[in-house]
């Protein structure tokens, strides 16, 4: 297994969920042992850990998810973890907290998630039966995370019961990836169905409990959390991802499926090849490297989900199994059979 980054990415989270996640999963069997060295490896002090403002980069939380995941041979103990989520003390929670209800509250604290977590997106979409709560990666690179992905749809679940103060089921959740081993794991956790390889992530909610009223309601104390957040907002640098990050999202917009040519990503990202190039090398970076490892990691997520080579070798745009097999051995230096039989597959 790899176990350094390949470059940072600027889309930065609050320490607080993983901080939650380290304590609860502690408490998994076997867990006392896994965290600390996977948090160090992932380059997480605890100097880290315990400072409340610390900010670390969205992509170091996701590699401390998949590697516990991993190493606990279990795929439901981080959908357990963000169940058992509290709330932190954010803006976006107590924003949530001063709501009339829990539509008002989604509306608002999705306006301010930004402030903690500069990459995921919520989005209240209408529908005939309610409305689809709607989790989206702003770098639209961190889908691939399964298990990252996971524990953040079940972590938004246990906030809105909180906020409401009420054990509801949403009437089903979505995830773009397909789940093969654990899905009625999953099932079993929400109190509803879930629905794989959908075009989008998130929980689709029903009217009724979109008006749950909301016990700690305060409006004068809504308008200056609202005024406090706009302050927040308005001196927030938004910046580009870099470009490594922009290369990778294309790719992965384009599987499954023919993926593109190097001058089609660059034409993609505003810049011709040669200069996409150059502007890699600054990063120690080249698109061959990039596209290896959007192959990778997608190839290493699916064999953990259980799909066949020949599937693999699809999604992946390989040519046929054996060249997928090849690619794989190259990259690893074990076979794609050898990797999933692996204890930390």
């Amino acid at each position: 297994m790899r176990l350094s980054f390949r470059w940072c990415t600027m889309s930065e989270v609050s320490i607080l969920r993983l901080r939650h996640l380290a304590e609860t999963l502690e408490k998994e069997p076997g867990g006392e042992h896994v965290i600390a060295p996977v948090l160090r490896a992932c380059g997480i002090t605890t100097a880290h850990m315990t400072d409340p403002r610390c900010r670390i980069t969205i992509r170091q939380e996701a590699e401390v998810i998949r590697r516990i995941s991993e190493i606990l041979a279990d795929p439901l103990s981080v959908a357990r973890a963000g169940l058992a989520f509290r709330d932190a003390a954010t803006l976006t929670a107590y924003v949530a907290r001063s709501c009339k209800t829990l539509e008002q509250a989604l509306d608002l604290a999705s306006q301010y998630l930004a402030l903690s977590d500069s990459d995921t997106t919520l989005t209240l979409n209408p529908n005939e039966t309610g409305a689809l709560l709607a989790l989206r990666s702003r770098s639209e690179t961190m889908d691939k995370e399964h298990r990252h992905r996971e524990f953040l749809v079940f972590a938004v679940l246990a906030r809105l019961r909180r906020i409401a103060g009420a054990e509801f089921a949403p009437l089903r959740i979505v995830f773009r990836h397909d789940i093969r081993g654990h899905k009625a794991g999953l099932e079993r956790l929400a109190g509803c169905s879930i629905h794989v390889d959908q075009p989008e992530t998130g929980i689709i909610l029903s009217r009724s409990t979109l008006n749950l009223p909301i016990s700690t309601a305060d409006p004068e104390l809504r308008a200056y959390l609202r005024q406090h957040g706009d302050n927040l907002l308005s001196t927030q640098v938004v910046a580009n991802p870099p470009l490594p990050e922009q290369v990778e999202a294309v790719l992965l917009q384009s599987l499954p499926g023919k993926l593109p040519s190097a001058e089609d990503v660059a034409a993609r990202v505003g810049m011709s090849r040669r200069t996409m190039s150059r502007k890699l090398k600054e990063f120690g970076r080249t698109y061959r490297a990039i596209l290896d490892d959007v192959r990778l990691d997608l190839a290493e997520t699916l064999l953990r989900d259980t799909h066949s080579l020949s599937e693999i070798a699809f999604l992946l745009d390989y040519a046929d199994q054996a060249a997928f097999q090849t690619a794989f051995k190259r990259w690893t230096g074990v076979t794609p059979n050898t990797f999933r039989s692996s204890p930390n597959a």
